[in-house]
């Protein structure tokens, strides 16, 4: 056997088609807890029928089968206590697979786990969507068994990336891209929210994209950072009007507040001095060094 998924729901689904319409000559199974389900059963059965996934019984036959990868997809609540029941119970030629969105931690602490018992762990970090990508959908690797299982999958066509760095790696890169992701919409909404107050969404839209427009990542990284530290203090009062503005007309304001916090964290340091002359021009990279060696070791709550 090749491959098991612990779990085999949407995502564990769509990783089988890919590889079975891929034409992979895999031997694939599956273990899911609600294969019996009165509800989800028949579905889960028909999922692994069409994609010629065995879907085994119990817990045990996961072991007993001794496949060469086990991939859980589960969920990031589940990860860490389903790891510690099927981990113990491998052999040392298994590679186990953690592909739920977990915190780093918990996949160093599975990564810890299956080194006790002699096993070599993957934490895969899936960055996109799986409906639409299916098995090509963009995944960071990083573990003591991320050669392996590139090297199996990938001339199926995965699009598996191996990063310099121990297990907790890839899941650091997916959680800290879910700050930004998941947190500019958040601005984007309380900013729009006002602006519809005063009836100009469209000419704040327009604003923005002057602003923002044609820049690469890269570019904006290395316009915000520095000198957001060095005007932290200037900045910090502007966000107070720009609080004050939608609060005025009554709008949640929560991000507004949160920003206006952390430049008056960053305003307590003379961050001309830190990056010396020429620090509004220093690469992001650098100023972000700065950063992290200068608060090293600051426990205060900057919020």
């Amino acid at each position: 056997m090749d491959l098991v998924f612990i779990g085999f729901g949407e995502a564990a689904w769509q990783i089988a088609s890919g590889l079975h319409s891929s034409g992979a000559k895999l031997e694939m199974a599956a273990y899911d807890v609600q294969s019996n389900h009165p509800l989800f059963g028949p579905q889960i059965q028909q999922r692994a029928q069409d994609t010629k996934v065995t879907l085994l019984d119990s817990s045990e036959d996961v072991s007993r089968i001794n496949a060469r990868f086990i991939l859980c997809l589960t969920s990031a609540t589940s990860a860490l206590s389903i790891a510690k029941q099927l981990i113990p119970r491998l052999r040392a030629n298994q590679v186990y697979v953690d592909m739920n969105s977990s915190a780093p931690t918990v996949k160093q602490d599975i990564a810890a786990l299956a080194k006790q018992h002699g096993i070599r762990f993957c934490d895969a970090a899936v960055m996109g969507t799986v409906p639409g990508n299916q098995h090509r959908v963009p995944m960071l690797l990083a573990g003591d068994g991320a050669d392996s299982f590139h090297g199996t999958f990938g001339v199926y066509g995965m699009r598996l990336s191996i990063l310099n760095g121990e297990a907790g790696a890839a899941s650091a890169i997916k959680m800290l891209k879910s700050v930004v992701m998941k947190g500019l919409p958040q601005l984007f909404i309380e900013a729009f929210q006002g602006a519809e107050k005063f009836g100009v969404v469209d000419t704040l839209a327009a604003s923005l994209a002057e602003s923002l427009e044609g820049k690469t990542i890269q570019q904006l990284a290395n316009t915000f950072t520095a000198r957001t530290f060095i005007h932290a203090a200037r900045r910090s009062a502007e966000m107070r009007d720009a609080l004050a503005t939608l609060q005025g007309v009554g709008v949640n304001s929560e991000m507004t507040e949160a920003t206006q916090r952390k430049l008056d964290w960053l305003a307590k340091d003379d961050w001309k001095s830190l990056l010396g002359a020429n620090g509004s021009d220093m690469p992001y990279q650098d100023a972000i060094r700065i950063l992290v060696k200068h608060t090293n070791g600051d426990n205060h709550d900057c919020l």
